[in-house]
């Protein structure tokens, strides 16, 4: 089978799609299958073993020149403006990124098409990336794409950020749509990966896989001597996370470890800052995981059966997965204003003395890791053959 992969792209760091697609990529070349990628080498690309990469655009923020973008994002992050930006919909995330611009869109699907003509797939899979649907369609090959819950367009949509690609659609004879977010029902299927219980949506084209990287090993009764943060491109910056995880655990029993791209690295007594850290590694023995509610974050926490606290701001996404959590009791979602040193440290020690909160964690971990990740995507992806 011969799959092309395309992932959305994205100026800013944003590693949930990214590594999704590593993960699969490399379950399918394990089984024998024949990968390519059309993916943007921008900030979030790795380049894969035995999987050649087609060119494809690197949106800019609001569609403005690329020079101009480069440095918005900078400012951004180093001004904090994310706090105060609320984000409605995932059609206002694409619209913010760029992706759903009419020039950058119609030269997205320009180079799929490139692709998809010179590879020839069976089957072109979209993470999140509704360029690659239309580009499948327009080439009559079939395509599957990651899905969400909050990427329905009955959950929360933003037309008016869609005209630029309802002017594409028109312009090739396509189908017309209220929102961008309608172009994931052309999808042939629709790959989920999180559960049920976490996502509930009706639809018998939808495939519910769990979380694509699973650890293989999980030692869930280790003593819990550490915290672990990761904000990403969230509404607390790493400059916040620092200082307030700095001032509530500084030189006390716990191990505290933050993963941030945008603070120099550095160590001093109890505290580690990283680029990046192997959270197979350490999550074992967190007792509490901070996390910005992305999907692949809250994922791990509970494959883990790590408790959670969460700061998920204004993103409607990050809202949406949080108030998920909290509902499974497995974790306590902060507003902005109450991320606090004294806040944190009062919801780590709840965590240590209300054992529910690591049981319930652990139980839908169970659940998740049992729908079988990306074993069951690799399934299904051969059945459409």
């Amino acid at each position: 089978m011969k799959i092309l992969i395309a992932p959305m792209s994205a100026m800013a760091e944003t590693s949930g799609p990214f590594s999704r697609v590593i993960a699969l990529c490399n379950k399918l070349v394990d089984g024998q299958h024949v990968v390519s990628m059309c993916a943007a080498e921008d900030a979030n690309y790795r380049k894969i073993e035995n999987v050649n990469n087609y060119f494809a655009p690197i949106p800019s923020p609001l569609g403005m020149p690329m020079f101009i973008g480069k440095n918005m994002i900078k400012v951004v992050q180093l001004t904090g403006i994310q706090k105060k930006k609320k984000v409605n919909s995932f059609e206002e995330v694409l619209h913010l990124i760029g992706a759903i611009n009419k020039k950058h869109f119609a030269k997205d699907v320009y180079y799929i098409r490139k692709a998809i003509q010179d590879f020839r797939p069976d089957v072109v899979y979209s993470e999140f990336r509704i360029a690659a649907i239309v580009a499948a369609k327009l080439e009559n090959v079939k395509v599957v794409t990651g899905y969400s819950y909050p990427a329905q367009t009955s959950f929360a949509s933003s037309p008016e950020y869609s005209e630029g690609v309802k002017e594409f659609l028109k312009e090739n004879n396509l189908p017309n749509v209220e929102s961008c977010l309608d172009i994931f029902n052309w999808a042939d299927l629709k790959i989920v990966p999180s559960s049920y219980d976490l996502e509930p949506i009706n639809d018998k084209n939808v495939v519910f896989t769990g979380p694509f990287s699973v650890p293989k090993q999980r030692d869930l009764d280790s003593p819990r001597d550490s915290i672990i943060a990761y904000m990403g491109n969230g509404t607390i910056s790493p400059k916040k996370a620092i200082y307030e995880l700095t001032e509530a655990f500084e030189k006390s029993n716990y191990k505290i470890y933050i993963a941030t791209e945008q603070a120099k690295p550095y160590k001093k007594d109890n505290i580690t800052i990283d680029k990046r850290f192997d959270f197979n590694r350490l999550m074992p023995r967190a007792i509490a995981y901070i996390n910005h509610g992305g999907q692949n974050s809250i994922m791990t926490g509970l494959m883990f059966g790590v408790p959670q606290i969460m700061c998920a701001g204004n993103v409607f996404e990050r809202q949406y997965n949080a108030s998920s959590i909290v509902k499974l009791k497995a974790g306590v979602s902060l507003e902005t204003s109450q991320f606090t040193a004294q806040m944190i440290k009062n919801t780590v020690e709840s965590f240590a003395n209300e054992t529910f909160y690591s049981e319930n964690s652990k139980s839908a971990g169970e659940k998740l890791i049992k729908l079988g990740g990306v074993s069951r995507v690799v399934e299904t992806l051969e059945s459409m053959t």
